[in-house]
């Protein structure tokens, strides 16, 4: 062989060594649960099976006297429909239905005289045949043929549900009952999923699936899986189970389509059980181009949380886990030695103090000079995002193909593009300081409203040059955060808060309609939350939310990935900043600052081409109510005219104050006021969007 010749090395194979027994019996368990699997619902679980034998044994012991009565009723069906035979009921009440009966009178009657004829004749063949076969063969034959009459008049006259008294109830016994097909196809029916005449097609048929039941159906036709998800409560209901066990989805990819459902319910609370620890606590470090171990859903299924690419923001009331949540992805980063860090502590607790060990820059409290060095950094990684951009448009193609960063750049120190995240907990203290920036002029702009400024630049400009916001708050209105910078955050995680409308505020406009209401969250929930993504370059799922029980991250553990952080970042050279004892920080060029003004800047024909168009900066008082709710509850892409109704319920108002107060701020009520929309069979109060829009304005003097 050639001193230059490679040889290739065998393929290593990892797994894990089997002796025969321990094959057979993994074989057989394997074939036990298949063929369980493909039995009846009610018999795939001990509980269930111990249920079906009492309920059969109960059945076995009353049959002696429910049989005869059965027997007894469906010899009455039986005579009632051969008297209707013989009578020729069908014919005599069709033909007096079309006043022809005295012209059909005559072939009614030869027909009544035939069919009794046949009756008298067919009696006569019985009886003379069970006498021959009980005189040539015994009276066996006789016997088993009258017990077979007998058992066909039991089945006719038996009891069916909702007869007699007796009530079909959903789930009343156990969960594999209310999984049963037929149950399961009345609980949709309960829940108007389907009409009362639909039925379901079962794609998958229930089993078994971790600790719960698992079944996949196809909706009927022109019903949309969608809106199952949006009744999930009350589908909970007609299944007899509390709706935290239930998990509804839409079955996408080549397997699925609109109209697919795929159904899964909990044997017990899923998320009462105690949280996982956090892989990160053991991890040695972490690639944050692989998104960091977020938690998992009901059925146990890894949910993994991007940070590049994307922006999160954390909503909740207090003391549900905020605090821990943004902790998970701020761990993985600083277990990353190419990725700098910048923390600002909005609540000036402990809950962040380990990164300080990591941090290249780290903010303690929301007192005054922290809000002002906050701003400072904020600059700072504002004129470094512009700075990114300017050097990556000079970069080769082979090294950067799509002007944005790639994980080569970001962990090559020789470019000084790390990726960079920027966390922030208790963001509304830094937001709602209203100290002026420039203490000689008390009506200039206000702190707040140059952090908001900096963030929105950053959110906007920044993911393609490889920066992520993680942004945590208490107060999720829009009052606090904005649309505009509310907007850019591509993940939004929402905690156990009180209204619908703070459910909206977080995860955005429609997803309470849509089924996601994080009102609906148990207290005794903490660390659960519903996960949504809007991002189309992350792996979540754009425009919906899969509820998340996160990972357990106690304050120790971070202490100490935060120390195999700092030495993996004293190995690397990447130590920097307030970490590395380095507190200056940057000035802030001119042009930076006049893009920032600029993208902050409201003019009055973008104001007039979309409701959230109020920049904090422009005015000191705040538009009036409704307006000021209305700014964020109507998209952008809205138009033309909108039931009264549906903008009251966005913004928790009844309709008729909306209207009155709408009125009262200037707002003409369309010609004609009332309009039939959106196929409404009656014409319905509406307002105009435009309208709404041009009192925005007015009130800023547009």
């Amino acid at each position: 062989m050639s001193q230059n010749a490679v040889e290739l090395a065998p393929e290593v194979l990892t797994g894990e060594l089997l002796t025969e027994e321990e094959y057979r019996r993994s074989k057989a368990r394997r074939l036990t649960e298949t063929a369980r699997s493909r039995l009846p619902v009610q018999w795939q679980t001990p509980e269930s099976r111990r249920q079906v034998a009492g309920a059969l044994a109960g059945q076995f012991a009353l049959a002696p006297v429910r049989y005869p009565r059965a027997v007894g009723r469906g010899l009455v069906i039986a005579v009632r429909a051969w008297w209707g035979w013989v009578r020729v009921s069908d014919f005599y009440e069709a033909a007096k239905a079309g006043d022809k009966l005295a012209d059909k009178w005559v072939e009614i009657a030869a027909l009544r005289r035939r069919r009794a004829i046949i009756t008298l004749v067919t009696l006569g063949v019985l009886g003379l045949g069970s006498g021959v076969v009980s005189l040539a063969v015994g009276s066996a034959p006789v016997l088993l043929a009258g017990g077979a009459a007998s058992a066909a008049l039991a089945i006719a006259g038996r009891r069916k549900d909702g007869a007699g008294g007796r009530k079909a109830v959903v789930g009343a016994r156990t969960l594999a009952w209310a999984m049963d097909g037929d149950h399961l196809v009345e609980a949709f029916r309960a829940a108007k999923v389907i009409g009362k005449d639909d039925g379901l097609q079962f794609v998958r048929l229930p089993k078994r699936d971790g600790s719960g039941w698992y079944v996949v159906v196809d909706l009927p036709a022109s019903r949309r899986a969608s809106q199952a998800v949006a009744h999930r409560e009350d589908l909970a209901s007609a299944l007899a189970v509390d709706e935290s066990r239930l998990i509804l989805e839409r079955v996408r990819g080549d397997d699925g389509h609109a109209g697919r459902l795929a159904l899964w319910v909990g044997d017990s609370d899923p998320y009462a059980a105690p949280p996982v620890e956090s892989p990160l606590a053991k991890a040695e470090s972490w690639d944050l181009w692989r998104p960091p171990p977020f938690g998992t859903t009901a059925r146990g299924t890894a949910v993994a949380l991007p940070v590049v690419w994307t922006s999160l923001l954390v909503g909740a009331i207090p003391r549900m886990g905020k605090t821990y949540v943004m902790r998970l992805p701020l761990t993985a980063a600083a277990l990353d030695p190419h990725v700098r860090l910048i923390v600002a502590d909005g609540k000036g607790g402990k809950d962040h103090r380990p990164y300080e060990l990591v941090a290249h820059r780290y903010i303690r409290d929301a007192r005054a000079d922290s809000v002002v060095r906050l701003i400072a950094v904020l600059e700072e990684a504002a004129a470094d995002v512009e700075d990114r951009f300017s050097r990556l448009a000079d970069m080769d193609d082979e090294v950067c193909p799509e002007s944005k960063v790639t994980p080569e750049i970001t962990r090559n120190p020789r470019y000084g593009m790390p990726l960079t995240v920027i966390g922030i907990d208790e963001i509304q203290n830094y937001l709602e300081d209203d100290t002026p920036l420039d203490p000689g002029n008390p009506k200039g702009k206000k702190r707040g409203q140059r952090v908001l400024e900096l963030l929105t630049f950053i959110a906007k400009t920044g993911p393609a040059a490889g920066y992520s916001l993680v942004l945590a708050t208490q107060k999720p209105d829009s009052a606090v955060i904005p649309d505009k910078l509310r907007g850019q955050l591509g993940t939004r995680f929402a905690l156990k808060v009180m209204t619908w409308q703070a459910s909206e505020t977080i995860l955005g406009a429609g997803t309470y309609k849509a089924g996601m209401d994080a009102s609906k969250l148990l207290t005794s929930h903490k660390g659960v939350g519903l996960l949504r993504g809007a991002d189309g370059e992350t792996d979540l799922d754009a425009g919906e939310a899969v509820t998340v029980k996160t990972h357990l991250l106690p304050i120790k553990d971070i202490r100490a990935a935060c120390e195999r952080g700092r030495a993996l970042r004293e190995d690397a050279g990447t130590l920097t900043g307030d970490a590395a004892g380095d507190h200056a920080v940057g000035d802030l060029p001119a042009h930076v600052a006049a893009r920032i003004e600029e993208a902050a800047r409201v003019e009055p024909a973008t104001v007039a081409a979309s409701v959230d168009i109020v920049d904090a900066e422009v005015v000191d008082d705040d538009l009036p109510e409704p307006l000021g709710a209305l700014v964020d509850a109507i998209d952008d892409d809205e138009d033309g005219v909108v039931a009264t109704a549906d903008l009251a319920e966005r913004i928790g108002w009844e309709a008729k104050d909306l209207g009155q107060a709408l009125r009262r701020l200037g707002v003409p009520a369309p010609t004609p006021p009332r309009q039939r929309i959106n196929g409404s069979p009656h014409p319905v109060a509406v307002v105009n969007l435009a309208d709404i829009r041009a009192a925005v304005v007015a009130h800023y003097g547009g």
